[in-house]
């Protein structure tokens, strides 16, 4: 079965400068590394991020696992969909990780050997039912899934964001602001675009793209100082 679908050329040159920082590479602190085919990876996952309104995620958690329907409306999403879903399926096989400064991913990961994964592709998107015989892996599969649900609704907002190991204490909100606002993006760190700004305590913010102005907007205080 065919795992990757070709993102349009257009689009991806639009989603490029995002590749800063998501899944697994900071933009300042290098190589919190992913592996494998990670320039690809990592434009898929910026391109979902940003068109995270356009994606509908429904998760049912089932004895062993968890069973989920990712899907969109609009072509180009769901191409990343489907390139983004069978390629963290070959990462999981493969065990190559992804985002392993987030406690649950790398939790996730060491135990890649105990999850069974299978994927469908619809006809928006893709299903896919997660599963395991070791009820501690069920539990780490289940707060994945909930974890990518909230990605899926809160977009940039949440893209630094760590998660906690299942029974564990929720960590407190730390600053994640990564630029200036002036030269460099609060959220990426990546070079601004003049024509994308808000004002924010008091002063006009520059901002990359649009989904990090809307983050920022959000919840300000997590990536600039007042």
């Amino acid at each position: 079965m065919k795992s990757g679908i070709k993102i349009p050329s257009t689009v991806a040159a639009v989603v490029f400068m995002l590749a800063a920082l998501s899944a697994g590479v900071s933009a300042q602190g290098g190589g919190r590394g992913m592996g494998g085919n990670q320039p690809q990876d990592m434009r898929t996952i910026h391109a979902l991020f940003d068109a995270h309104k356009k994606i509908t995620r429904k998760v049912s958690n089932i004895e062993n696992g968890v069973e989920t329907l990712t899907e969109s409306d609009d072509p180009t999403v769901k191409a990343y969909i489907i390139e983004h879903t069978w390629a963290m399926k070959k990462r999981l096989e493969n065990n190559q990780p992804i985002r392993q400064w987030d406690p649950l991913f790398a939790e996730l990961f060491k135990h890649a050997g105990k999850i069974r994964m299978e994927v469908a592709n619809t006809d928006k998107g893709v299903k896919v039912v997660e599963t395991s015989t070791d009820p501690y892996v069920v539990k780490l599969i289940q707060a994945h899934a909930a974890g990518v649900s909230e990605f899926v609704a809160e977009g940039m907002s949440v893209m630094h964001k760590e998660h906690p190991l299942p029974g564990s204490a929720t960590p407190e909100r730390e600053f994640l602001g990564k630029g200036d606002g002036v030269t460099t993006c609060p959220v990426t760190g990546e070079p601004v675009n003049k024509n994308i700004s808000a004002e924010i305590f008091g002063r006009t913010v520059y901002f990359c793209c649009e989904s990090c102005r809307d983050a920022v907007k959000k919840n300000p205080e997590l990536y600039l100082k007042p």
